[in-house]
């Protein structure tokens, strides 16, 4: 697994680990993101949906391999 990136740019279409503490919380693809990177959109396999997650929220992001 890659290190946690702050330019969620890069993350556009790539399937990542939301982590808190260190603890996976949940995995998703990367929908979108804002141009700041300040914000993304994670989309989730069966009936979860998607999830809007900021970076203020203090999650750490890791691309899955």
């Amino acid at each position: 697994m890659d290190e946690a990136t702050e330019d969620w740019q890069q993350l556009v279409g790539c399937w990542v680990e939301l982590r808190s503490g260190g603890k996976l919380v949940r995995m998703g693809e990367v929908e979108d993101v804002t141009p700041d990177s300040s914000v993304m959109w994670l989309r989730f396999n069966g009936n979860h949906g998607r999830q809007m997650v900021a970076k203020s929220d203090g999650y750490e992001v890791l691309p899955v391999r």
